[in-house]
């Protein structure tokens, strides 16, 4: 219970800069994907903050990465299968928000605002795990198209969001 109180008083932009640290940290470090969540839930306090717009900004980052301008755009058809064959989505709900996350990642790449408490407030599963995915997948395509490891695109990644993934660190440094 103490631990729940304290963390109630965080400030929301530490906990959305901790999430952010915690998935490009296990990115790096190449962490599973069950690992990944279990990090970034560290920070999804109820009621206080979720960490929604902190994956999806990053996922825009990294689909920044994989088609920058000039480059032929990755296609949406077999993506998920191609950069996240370890996850299994059944039935058409998760098939939608999965396809929600990768969908508005673009958008907020492109400068759109979505309305994500109307979108997705009423979500059974949080939207931060989909937008979780989302950073995964178009990591791993950035990491392919630019021929470097998933360590170096988490490195591009966190650079682009001001901050550096130090060797070794803990996301909460």
């Amino acid at each position: 219970m103490g631990v729940m109180v304290e963390r109630d008083r965080i400030d929301p932009d530490v906990l959305h800069r901790r999430a952010q640290l915690a998935a490009l940290a296990g990115l790096a470090r190449g962490d599973d994907v069950p690992d990944l969540m279990v990090a970034v839930s560290a920070n999804d306090v109820r009621g206080h903050f979720t960490p929604d717009v902190a994956m999806l900004e990053l996922a825009g980052t990294a689909l920044g990465l994989a088609c920058p301008p000039g480059v032929e755009p990755l296609a949406y058809e077999g993506l998920r299968e191609r950069y996240l064959p370890e996850v299994r989505f059944r039935g058409r709900v998760e098939h939608r928000n999965n396809q929600y996350a990768l969908y508005v990642a673009a958008s907020m790449r492109g400068g759109l605002e979505p309305d994500l408490s109307s979108d997705a407030g009423w979500w059974q599963t949080p939207l931060w795990t989909y937008a979780l995915y989302a950073v995964t997948i178009y990591s791993r395509a950035a990491a392919d198209r630019l021929g470097v490891t998933l360590g170096e695109v988490a490195a591009r990644i966190a650079q682009r969001h001001g901050f550096q993934l130090a060797a070794g660190a803990s996301p909460t440094d």
